[in-house]
């Protein structure tokens, strides 16, 4: 009997092992301390009983052409449909035009977040070279005026004209200045607009970001926070109720470091988060291997973990799909 418990009892911790094994394996990248945490990676969002978060439409989250850190989405609406979120740099327009044209060609809303070139300079590139075919039929944003940019961030100020003037090469009635509290809609999606850019003085284009929040008609609800900052984030968390952030899938704002608090994400609390974040930005490297930057992704890293953050789709691994 004695020897029969023994042979039960090694069994079962073999097993007990093997399991372990396998479970702490499976997806997980990254190093792990106390304070930086393994991150499970995910190839499909789900949902936990129809099987996907988006009742067949899709996300697709471009990767960058150059390893820089950028921002383009393209979304496929369960018909078709497109909306297009920035679009990087003019280095990565030909790979948007591509996406673009390999779903029809016809943007239903493109939206802006703000007026940097590695969220906006895929546009003035496609601008530049007549739009390429590519029909948009509405295109969403809203930046401050000219002076602003001018005496706060006055070595980016061209960049911010240059965009807006491309902007102005688009069809008569095309574009539209957002305002909070408006609701566009694209084949059952609607895209509400959280806020009016923010007049802070410090980081002045980042936090000028324009929230948008896409809900579609399952229930699922996606944000999009572009670059914002620290203040504008706090500004955010105090205009904007929280039920109204609250969303299944989060944009990391910033690249998914210096961008908003850990309280916003709290409030938001995601399932899912979209990293554009290339492998130097994900891994912090200063140049000198892991954890060798300035840079705090390995920080908000941690802070998804803590809030129980289950998938994580990032650039690094080249283009991303959610469905």
């Amino acid at each position: 009997m004695k020897l029969l418990k023994k042979i039960l009892l090694t069994s079962l911790c073999s097993a007990m092992i093997v399991n372990t094994g396998m479970t702490s394996f499976a997806g997980v990248i990254g190093k792990s301390s106390n304070n930086y945490p393994k991150v499970v990676m995910g190839e499909t969002a789900t949902k936990a009983n129809d099987g996907t978060y988006l009742n067949g439409a899709e996300i697709h989250i471009l990767n960058s052409a150059t390893k820089s850190q950028m921002m383009s989405y393209v979304i496929k609406t369960k018909n078709g449909k497109l909306i297009v979120v920035d679009g990087g740099l003019p280095q990565d327009e030909p790979h948007l035009v591509e996406t673009i044209k390999s779903y029809g060609g016809e943007v239903s809303a493109w939206i802006l977040s703000h007026p940097h070139s590695d969220h906006g300079g895929a546009f003035t590139k496609l601008a530049e070279n007549g739009f390429e075919g590519i029909k948009i039929d509405n295109f969403y944003y809203n930046i401050r005026e000219q002076a602003w940019y001018d005496k706060y961030e006055k070595y980016r100020a061209d960049m911010v004209n240059t965009i807006r003037n491309s902007i102005a090469k688009l069809p008569a009635g095309v574009s539209h200045i957002t305002s909070k509290g408006e609701v566009y809609y694209v084949d059952g999606v609607a895209i509400h607009v959280l806020n009016d850019p923010y007049w802070i003085e410090s980081n002045s284009i980042n936090n000028s970001s324009v929230v948008f929040r896409l809900d579609f008609d399952n229930g699922t609800r996606v944000l999009f926070l572009g670059d914002m900052g620290p203040a504008a984030g706090e500004r955010l968390k105090a205009d904007v109720p929280a039920s109204e952030l609250k969303a299944d899938i989060v944009q990391m704002a910033h690249h998914g470091q210096y961008g908003v608090n850990k309280d916003v994400y709290e409030l938001i609390a995601p399932k899912v988060a979209m990293w554009n974040a290339p492998e130097w930005l994900w891994d912090n490297d200063g140049g000198s291997g892991y954890n060798t930057g300035n840079y705090k992704t390995l920080e908000v890293r941690s802070w998804m973990e803590e809030l129980g953050t289950k998938k994580n789709f990032v650039i690094k691994d080249g283009d991303q799909t959610i469905k």
